[in-house]
Order: C-alpha cells, then sequence, then structure tokens
C-alpha cells in the first residue's frame, strides 16, 4: 500500500525540481521508517541522523559526479584507467562513512533494523529509477 501511494505521488514530483526533491526525500523517510518499523521515539532520533548521514554521502559523491557527468579530452585507455582508481576511491570513502555511521546507528536501531535500512535503500532506488523509465517512456509515446 505504501508503494503505491510513494508511486503516485512521485509522479508528481519530477515535474518540479526543488520541491520535488524535497516530496521524494519525504517518501523516502517514510519507506524506510515503515520498513524498519521503527517506533517514534526511534525514528525521532534516527530521522535527523540519517539525514546528517545523507548529507556526507552527498558531500563525498558530487565531486565524484561532477568530474565524470563531462567528458574528458583524455585518450580512452588513460581516461578509462583515472575512471576506475576514482571509482574505487568513491567506493572506499562511501564504505568508510557506512563503518563510521554503523555504531551511530546502531545506537538508536538493532542490528536488523539497520539491515533492512539498506535494503530499503535499494528498493526506494529500484522504484524511483522504474518510475522515471515509466514516465520517460509515455513521454516518448505522445
Amino acid at each position: 500500500m505504501i508503494a503505491v501511494l510513494l508511486l503516485c505521488s512521485v509522479t508528481l514530483v519530477f515535474g518540479q525540481r526543488g520541491r520535488g526533491m524535497q516530496r521524494i526525500h519525504a517518501a523516502k523517510m517514510t519507506y524506510l521508517t515503515d520498513r524498519m518499523v521503527l517506533t517514534e521515539a526511534q525514528a525521532s532520533k534516527f530521522i535527523p541522523l540519517y539525514r546528517s548521514y545523507e548529507k556526507q554521502l552527498l558531500v563525498i559523491r558530487q565531486p565524484y559526479m561532477k568530474k565524470y557527468n563531462v567528458t574528458g579530452g583524455a585518450d580512452e585507455r588513460t581516461a578509462a584507467r583515472i575512471y576506475v582508481e576514482d571509482d574505487l576511491d568513491y567506493q572506499q570513502q562511501v564504505l568508510e562513512l557506512k563503518k563510521a555511521y554503523r555504531e551511530r546507528f546502531l545506537k538508536v536501531i538493532s542490528p536488523e533494523q539497520l539491515s533492512e535500512m539498506y535494503v530499503a535503500e535499494r528498493e526506494f532506488r529500484q522504484l524511483l529509477i522504474k518510475r522515471l523509465k515509466q514516465k520517460k517512456a509515455r513521454a516518448g509515446r505522445q
């Protein structure tokens, strides 16, 4: 039921960038907290902690995404090697962040809930991607 409501709300979101991103984030938080079955007390501590975690992920992700959304002028072989090295560095930074936040999360939620959080994050991302593809397909038919 939540997934259906989520998908309906996400449809309206893609047309509005700023407010849309806020609505996607709100839907994500609802999806995560429902999937994790958080109590009110847990949710009140988890949500600000998760926002902090997301901000740190964004700090790590932004330079990487900025660099690889633009094609460089280097030859293909050199560019590929640099990309592989940068990608591994990026993944290492994300892993270090997850390890750092693991203990902070475990002070608020159980190990089972933390595991469910990672699963729910992937599922939510897949739902958004699917919804975006459906929207593009509909736009292409019109």
